[in-house]
């Protein structure tokens, strides 16, 4: 479980310094006896574990937690972005993915998620223990073939990056993981999705920052964005910029991050100013950040420009709210413009000639709380194969492709 809040440009990586810390030693409460547990024993296979990894090699695979929605649409854009050249990584489009040779690996959550019923039922160390384990599994080579298969006999390759996109794990694990991989190994990369987005939104200016963050409604609701947000603004030395959230409007179920475009009205952006005028905040926004990677961001763009280039008393009142340099941030490119601007600065890209793979693992729950089992795209509801095929149909294509190799086809 890799950990490193390196800070590249606007990005922020787990673990390492940021403003001149490091996060442990200065946070005010204990690890989780599980992350003391691995600390102190030398011997234990997972302090072994992390003690062997090389950040240097260039082969491990770039690894997603968080649940399956999520990663599938996080994933899809990981293995299709375009936006770079592959050469001198100048912004230009080359035709080729930007993360060409790469491997992309979802470790698909099935089994705690949704976090925010750790959140309402006030069991927050569970919730943290849980991110610490995703985080180990993302780092052995070992997994099993079913969930009944206790001898392991199943291996996968080991993260050279992991990526916390969950804002729950990275509000309440976030400190276990980094204390954990400092303590062992110390240099294991781990990106926070959160705090990538929020950062892209503060290096860009000088002073305060009045950032939005869009989601869904159980995470808004529960207030993980502002633990992560008082944390980054903590190790930033920042007491000036400020946060608010905002629920996806009309969003069908707390606990989905999809929203189709039909199920968008044309006033979607107008919903989300209506939630910060009921706020009673006055300061014009400069940027929202989308952290919902199935949501029709460029809607919000062409409501935007309407309000912009049509005069009239609604649209005067919600000018009123945004700043002269307001921008939504995509919250999926972010991350993966986080992760490739790390790559290339650590010289970890795999340069093979072949286009980005993607392939999935699932968590099982065991006596021994976490263990990860081989994905079968045959074991999801048939609603969420439907959901798969139409969100992420380049991931899903891989999946199956990998599964018919898997079984020696």
């Amino acid at each position: 479980m890799q950990g490193t809040f390196t800070r590249m440009t606007v990005l922020v990586v787990f673990l390492t310094l940021l403003a001149g810390c490091k996060m442990h030693q200065t946070a005010p409460r204990p690890t989780i006896p599980l992350v003391e547990r691995i600390i102190n024993d030398l011997q234990s296979p997972e302090h072994r574990m992390l003690s062997s990894f090389d950040a240097a090699d260039p082969h491990g695979d770039i690894v997603l937690l968080d649940s399956p929605e999520r990663c599938f649409n996080l994933s899809e854009r990981f293995v299709t972005c375009d936006d770079r050249d592959n050469v001198d990584g100048l912004r230009t489009p080359d035709q080729l993915p930007d993360f060409a040779g790469e491997r992309i690996t979802s470790i698909l959550d099935i089994v705690y998620t949704p976090y925010d019923r750790f959140v309402a039922a006030g069991n927050d160390d569970a919730l943290r223990e849980v991110t610490a384990r995703a985080a180990l599994a993302a780092m052995d080579t070992v997994c099993s073939l079913g969930p009944f298969d206790h001898e392991k006999r199943s291996r996968k390759p080991s993260a050279k990056l992991l990526v916390i996109t969950s804002p729950f794990m990275a509000a309440h694990g976030g400190f276990d993981v980094d204390t954990l991989f400092l303590s062992t190994a110390g240099s294991v990369p781990v990106l926070s999705g959160p705090e990538v987005m929020m950062a892209r939104v503060m290096d860009a200016r000088e002073g305060a920052s009045n950032i939005g963050i869009l989601s869904d409604s159980a995470s808004v609701h529960s207030g993980v964005y502002q633990t992560v947000f008082k944390e980054l603004c903590r190790k930033r030395g920042d007491t000036y910029s400020t946060l608010s959230t905002f629920a996806v409007p009309g969003e069908v179920a707390s606990d989905s991050l999809a929203l189709s475009a039909a199920d968008m009205t044309a006033d979607a952006f107008k919903q989300i100013l209506d939630q910060y005028s009921r706020s009673g905040r006055s300061t014009a926004l400069n940027a929202i950040v989308v952290d919902d990677y199935s949501f029709p961001i460029d809607s919000l763009r062409s409501s935007y420009q309407s309000i912009l280039s049509h005069p009239s008393e609604e649209n005067a009142f919600y000018r009123k709210m945004l700043a002269k340099d307001f921008e939504f941030i995509d919250g999926a490119q972010a991350v993966t413009e986080a992760c490739y601007r790390y790559l290339r600065e650590k010289n970890l890209f795999t340069h093979n000639i072949a286009y980005p793979v993607a392939s999935a693992f699932i968590t099982s729950p065991e006596a021994k709380g976490y263990m990860l089992t081989d994905f079968d795209v045959n074991t999801l509801p048939a609603e969420s194969i439907d959901r798969l095929q139409d969100v992420a149909p380049t991931t899903y294509k891989m999946y199956v492709q990998d599964q018919y190799h898997a079984r020696g086809n």
